[in-house]
């Protein structure tokens, strides 16, 4: 009869243990890479989602861009004492063409667009002569239907950008985010300053 003795059975054991040990390395090694795969996919779609978003707002950003100068030029003899609208106006644009596709440096630039540009969708209340320009009213139009389509776009796009910065943020992903060089992206669309300003109301008229 063949038996064990005391060493040979701790031996035994100990390789049990060592093969254990290396099993479970290697599971958590598997589940890791797994892990680190699966949320470096989904990073890869949140970012383009986020960048296809903001193509959608650049389009109609661009639409309001390109109907600026226009609608500029067909205010000119009415409103000639807004000349500091208008430069504000100008400057802005300006600023918007600089900016180039720099997300952030676009989204700032964009933004002092609209401060400048919500006086000249209020210039017919306060010269009612430019009701009677059909240029100004059908441009004036084009460019308020534009500023909606700019809006959803822009909600959107902070929608899309938020789900990334969130995803990117949680653990175990924010471990993988900085691994595959995924970073959080402050490039919200802030609201008008302007709309803060409760407007004011004259009961004297």
């Amino acid at each position: 009869m063949t038996t064990i003795d005391g060493k040979g059975n701790t031996s035994m054991k100990a390789l049990w243990v060592v093969l254990g040990v290396v099993g479970l390395l290697v599971l958590v090694v598997i589940l890791s890479f797994g892990s680190y795969v699966s949320a470096k996919n989904q990073m890869v779609q949140l970012n383009e989602d986020v960048n296809q978003n903001y193509s959608q707002v650049d389009i109609q950003q661009q639409r309001r861009l390109d109907l600026i100068p226009n609608l500029v030029a067909s205010v000119k003899g009415y409103v000639s004492e807004e000349s500091t609208v208008l430069t504000n106006i100008a400057n802005a644009r300006a600023g918007v063409i600089a900016a180039g596709s720099n997300h952030a440096s676009s989204i700032n630039a964009n933004s002092q667009l609209d401060v400048a540009i919500s006086p000249l969708l209020r210039l017919q209340e306060q010269y009612p002569d430019l009701k009677g320009n059909q240029q100004f009213m059908r441009l004036e139009d084009e460019l308020s239907g534009t500023e909606n389509r700019i809006s959803v776009a822009r909600m959107r796009y902070n929608k899309a950008l938020e789900g990334y910065n969130v995803f990117i943020r949680q653990f175990p992903n924010s471990i993988w985010a900085n691994m595959a060089g995924f970073h959080y992206r402050d490039e919200y669309f802030k609201g008008n300053p302007a709309n803060a300003t409760a407007p004011t109301v004259d009961f004297s008229k």
